[in-house]
């Protein structure tokens, strides 16, 4: 921090002790510059009288800030009397007025500096007029220039303060723009996480979940039983390659978005696979299927894998259907299932909002709902038209 840094807080925290500073080294100041000869080959003034007129309008600079006013007549006062006693022009009797209107402009509007110095200069250069008609044209400047002089720099200080304040409060705008998009993407980034995790595992686990109670359903045949163990198998190996990879994932500097995943032209391997854990699944489409990006192409698949986990774990041994329609502009998928004939006491979890966040994100809405003892759930997801032209 430089010294004019401290000086202005200081300012600020002790305004009456800094302007008594200021006060009195004026005042020793323009005493001792009242000695110096002046322009046009005047000689100084080392009276007291004029030494007491200049102490005597520095002394109105302690007010300078909580009463600028006073300070302002006070200072001018001084000026005009000095002019009346000696009938000369001396440039130290202005020096009060100057820093007088130098703390006035710096602490007022443009307007308002402009007004009061004018005011202060046109007084003086009456005063001016009527007791030294034959002053010098460098003199007459003198007169209304010092204090200009102290008004202009008064008006560059308020515009570089108001400057410094606009930067500080952009800056710490800006500051608090980064931390909460940098927050905002951790968020997004966990809910990601969080999505993936719950996908791969809950869809793989509540497989698992129904093929170990066929298993020791059949326990007595064991060809039907080695089937079902085979089937674990293969989906403890699919969750442990999914889980694999998305740890690979967050271990490198690869975009997440860049990282292509399962898409369409897997669902038919999907169902399969849950048709195997037990779940009697069909799949319907409609219209020509089509290429989608790959961040529709996931949405879609997750949906369907999120739908028949819940179909899986809410209603087992019921039958599930699967449709897949090609609009001119959407894909529309819908995957119901009849309900259990006993409700399932098990809490909701996470997979539909889950389900809901990742459609939003690639441009498409989520329903869902049960009729009667069939419980719906659809998505609309958009297709790229232009990718589809030759």
């Amino acid at each position: 921090m430089d010294i004019v840094e401290r000086w202005v807080q200081l300012s600020y925290r002790r305004p009456m002790a800094t302007a008594s500073m200021v006060a009195a080294l004026v005042a020793v100041c323009g005493a001792v510059a009242m000695r110096f000869e002046q322009r046009g080959g005047r000689p100084g003034d080392a009276t007291l009288v004029a030494a007491l007129i200049v102490v005597a309008s520095a002394a109105f600079l302690v007010v300078k800030r909580t009463h600028p006013a006073l300070a302002v007549i006070g200072t001018a006062a001084g000026a005009a009397g000095y002019i009346v006693y000696s009938e000369v022009f001396n440039a130290a009797a202005v020096l009060p007025l100057s820093v007088c209107l130098c703390t006035v402009a710096s602490q007022f509007r443009a307007r308002i500096a402009v007004a009061v110095t004018a005011a202060a200069c046109g007084a003086l250069t009456v005063v001016a007029l009527v007791v030294g008609p034959d002053w010098l044209p460098v003199e007459r400047i003198g007169l209304i220039g010092w204090p200009i002089l102290g008004a202009s720099i008064g008006g560059v200080t308020r515009a570089r303060n108001r400057y410094v304040t606009a930067m500080e409060t952009r800056v710490r705008v800006s500051t608090a723009l980064y931390e909460y998009e940098a927050q905002q993407r951790v968020m997004e980034e966990r809910l990601r996480i969080s999505r993936d995790i719950h996908d791969v595992v809950a869809h793989h686990l509540s497989a698992l979940n129904l093929q170990i109670g066929t298993a020791l359903h059949l326990l007595d045949r064991p060809e039907l039983a080695a089937a079902a163990l085979e089937g674990m198998h293969e989906n403890s190996e699919g969750a442990l390659r999914e889980i694999k990879g998305m740890v690979g994932m967050l271990r490198t500097d690869v975009d997440p978005g860049a990282v292509t995943g399962p898409g369409l032209d897997d669902v038919d391997a999907l169902i399969g696979s849950v048709a195997e854990s037990g779940l009697d699944v069909s799949i319907l489409v409609r219209g020509t299927p089509r290429t989608v990006g790959a961040d529709v192409g996931l949405a879609a698949y997750r949906m369907v894998q999120e739908a028949l986990t819940n179909a899986l774990k809410y209603a087992p041994g019921e039958s599930a259907l699967v449709v897949m329609e090609y609009r001119r502009s959407t894909l529309r998928i819908e995957v119901s299932n009849r309900l259990a004939s006993t409700p399932s006491t098990e809490p909701g979890g996470f997979g539909l909002p889950g389900m809901a966040e990742r459609l939003g994100a690639a441009g498409g809405r989520l329903e869902f709902g049960d009729d009667g003892d069939v419980f719906t759930v659809r998505a609309e997801l958009p297709l790229d038209i232009d990718g589809d032209r030759p």
